[in-house]
């Protein structure tokens, strides 16, 4: 889940300034278990040390380019997978975004493009 983000088109500066992730709880989740998040090649664990309601979040993330080891433009799948003694028991839905590439224009480079254009 992302909240307040279109994932058809998440921006260059969204992407550095950091993106939220919500990932929501299932009564099927157990003490225990280690929830493995996915960001395209970007990988975070966890492990789960209470109960889960089943409209709860039980983790938030925040992904920023800036400290991210893999830097993915373009289409990038998000998942998690759950597992229970290091066996996999379930993974989410794939969720594609679109992380678009172009820096954001500074107003010179807006002033300099105008000069070039109106002729």
């Amino acid at each position: 889940m992302l909240p307040d983000i279109n994932p058809d088109s998440i921006s260059h500066k969204q992407a550095h300034a950091g993106i939220t992730i919500h990932i929501p709880g299932s009564v099927k989740m157990c003490w225990g278990d280690e929830i493995r998040f996915y960001w395209g090649k970007n990988l975070s664990s966890t492990t789960l040390f209470h109960r889960v309601g089943e409209k709860s979040v039980i983790r938030v993330l925040c992904i920023s380019y800036t400290f991210t080891p893999y830097i993915q433009y373009g289409l990038v799948d998000l998942y998690y997978e759950l597992y229970r003694d290091h066996r996999l028991i379930g993974t989410s839905p794939v969720l594609r975004v679109n992380v678009n590439y172009a820096v954001p224009v500074t107003s010179r480079q807006r002033q300099r493009k105008r000069r070039f254009t109106d002729h």
